[in-house]
Order: structure tokens, then sequence, then C-alpha cells
């Protein structure tokens, strides 16, 4: 008999409550609703950075990208070909071996392999380089890779030449967002290439033009004095 009372006195007292309340509170909270109404996405988006980074190497095989990083300090975090960070799988994703980071990592990946994307014999990917093993943050860094094996129509090419003989004429890196939910359209960013089937992006090349961190509104290309055929 007590017990129902106290629960039916409880249920007048939390009654009366949300009344008082509802009471005090005339009008919506805008500002609140404002705050979680607006679109941050502006906000928060993470430009490319290429800071801390040493150099990035692209190496176009007949059927194959490598990609080899070298970064001033240490490196701890994760490098991945975009869309394959979840499956954390070798040769998509790559980690240093050693709990205390490397300065140097290497992604050796087939063209039909980690989200590579064909046009023709054009081959693009976009190699992710996060900090955090877990988050991606700013200061994290993202390179479009491409390697072509279209020929100029003045250049006679048998058409019986096999795939794994082909030679790349043409490779480029380019600094991209980590951010997978970047604009396709939005890559005004730094590029290099080449009229070979290797590239190497150099950030400190960008200090002849007084550019150290890109955002997406210029886009620089610097003449191919970087380019060596024997790197």
């Amino acid at each position: 008999m007590w017990q129902m009372l106290n629960i039916v006195l409880l249920t007048l007292v939390y009654s009366r409550l949300i009344s008082v309340s509802g009471a005090g509170s005339k009008q919506p909270n805008h500002a609140v609703t404002d705050i979680w109404a607006q679109d941050l996405t502006d906000t928060f988006k993470i430009e490319g950075s290429d800071q801390g980074i040493q150099k990035v190497n692209l190496k176009c095989g007949a059927n194959s990208m490598n990609v080899m990083l070298e970064t001033e300090k240490p490196f701890t975090g994760v490098m991945y070909t975009r869309g394959s960070f979840y499956k954390q799988t070798a040769p998509c994703f790559m980690k240093p071996t050693a709990s205390q980071g490397s300065r140097k990592l290497e992604m050796n990946f087939s063209l039909d392999q980690c989200q590579t994307i064909k046009d023709g014999e054009l081959y693009t990917n976009i190699v992710v380089i996060q900090n955090d093993p877990e988050l991606i943050t700013p200061g994290d860094s993202a390179f479009s890779l491409e390697c072509d094996f279209r020929h100029p129509r003045s250049l006679d090419v048998e058409t019986t030449m096999q795939t794994r003989d082909r030679i790349a004429t043409r490779s480029k890196i380019t600094l991209n967002s980590p951010d997978p939910a970047a604009l396709a359209n939005n890559l005004l960013h730094y590029s290099v290439f080449s009229n070979s089937d290797t590239v190497e992006y150099i950030p400190k090349l960008k200090e002849l033009n007084k550019t150290n961190h890109m955002g997406t509104v210029e886009k620089l290309t610097l003449p191919i004095i970087h380019a060596r055929d024997e790197l």
C-alpha cells in the first residue's frame, strides 16, 4: 500500500516539474539549435600538408606502383591507399615495424590492387600519410599518384607490346587532402611531374615560391629540375 502511494506521489512531482520547466521556456533556445544546425564541414576541413615530409618517390612499374616515403623525423603513424584503412592489410596498408618509428616507409602494389583507378592507360591512386595511427588530424598528408602509359601519337609503338614490357611515359605526384570527404575537383595543390616512369616530390623546392603550406586556391608547377632518372 505504501509502495503504491510513493509511486503515485513521485509521478505527480515529476509531472509538476515538467510543467514548470515548460512554462519557464516560452521560446526555444535558438542559440543551441543554430549551433547544431550549422554546417561544420568548412570549420573542420583538413588541408593537405607536407610538413615533416623529406621526400616522396613514385616509381611506375610495368604493372605496379612503388612509393617511397622519407620523413624528417621517425614516423610512427600509418601509410595507406585511400579506402584501405579499415582492412589494414598489406600491400595497401603499411606501418613501421619498429615501435620507435622509422624515417623510411615503402609501399609496392599492383595496378589492379589498392583501389587503383584505371582510365585507359592512365592509372591513379591516393596515398595517405597519417601521423596518428587511428585518426586523421591537421598536419597529415596525402598524395595523388599518376602513372601514365599513354604514348604520343608521333611515337611509333608496336601494338603487340605486352603489358609486362611497357614503360610509363609520364609520372606525377600532387599534394592532396588526407580528408576522404574533400572534394575531388578541389585539387589545386602543388604538383611535380616527370616525362619518365619516376618522379620525386621534395617539399623544400616550394621555398623557391615562398609556399610552405598549400591551400585550395593556387596551383604551382615547378620546372622538372628535380627529376632524376637515376632515382
